[in-house]
């Protein structure tokens, strides 16, 4: 598989499923032939629905999963990967926008992982205030293996569990559900059969919380890191342009594709 410069996906309604279930707004990553990697379209979807969640009165929380057995989210798709270093840095402008839309909304957002969480999937599930998986579930920062510098979802890992997340990111490692919720990655394993239910009834726990202290508890928690959260951003703009400026890093994602592709975990 060749990878393509800056090709960007469109955006197809089935991408992101959406569902009611009893004012909670179950959202589904659905791009099952690419072990759910997401698009740029596609976050700007959610970053959509999102906004307009937040200011719903009949959305009282949200759910984020995946479709299928297999992924929750397998990261960024790297046929977008682009070798341009003007589009990298729009493309990470937009991924930190994304981020933000997660961090700053104000009802619960729980993420019921149903399958493997890597690269930015398991970013996003860590940006979200509680998660549900089950015990087959890997998850963890695989940027590495693909050529890719991991440095967002390092200091994500830092935050929580300090200098180990060096062995893990530089490693690749994905973690096993045992582990990850040993470390904090994950608060909560059930049945596999049962994780979206789990979540949906975690998130309406938390939406049964006192709306206007929940929202300003959500929000000092923000306050606590968001210094730490933009210098991490800063330090993986400044690794991405040194990565994508050497020439090395297309032909470690060509390599990618070529000896193990997106879509083998």
């Amino acid at each position: 598989m060749t990878m393509q410069k800056g090709k960007k996906f469109p955006f197809h309604p089935d991408d992101l499923l959406s569902e009611i279930r009893d004012g909670v707004l179950v959202l589904t990553i659905n791009r099952q032939a690419r072990c759910n990697a997401w698009t740029e379209a596609m976050r700007e979807e959610l970053m959509r629905k999102l906004l307009a969640a937040d200011e719903d009165a009949n959305a009282e929380a949200i759910v984020l999963t995946g479709a299928g057995p297999k992924a929750f989210c397998a990261g960024q798709d790297l046929g977008e990967t682009s070798a341009d270093i003007v589009e990298v840095r729009a493309t990470l402008d937009r991924f930190a926008s994304c981020y933000d839309a997660v961090r700053n909304f104000s009802k619960p957002l729980v993420a019921a992982v149903n399958g493997v969480a890597a690269g930015s999937g398991f970013q996003l599930a860590q940006l979200c205030d509680y998660v549900v998986a089950h015990p087959n579930v890997r998850m963890g920062q695989t940027e590495v293996k693909a050529g890719l510098p991991s440095i967002f979802g390092l200091w994500l890992m830092w935050e929580r569990i300090g200098s180990r997340a060096y062995e893990l990111s530089l490693q690749g490692r994905l973690m096993e559900a045992k582990e990850a919720k040993h470390l904090g990655f994950i608060n909560e394993i059930v049945d596999e059969a049962g994780v979206l239910d789990a979540a949906v009834d975690v998130a309406r726990r938390l939406a049964k919380q006192p709306r206007l202290a929940f929202r300003i508890s959500k929000t000092a928690i923000r306050c606590f890191d968001e210094e730490r959260y933009q210098n991490a951003w800063k330090v993986a703009f400044a690794a991405y342009r040194e990565a994508f400026e050497s020439g090395a890093l297309e032909k470690e994602v060509q390599r990618f594709f070529e000896n193990r592709g997106v879509d083998k975990f």
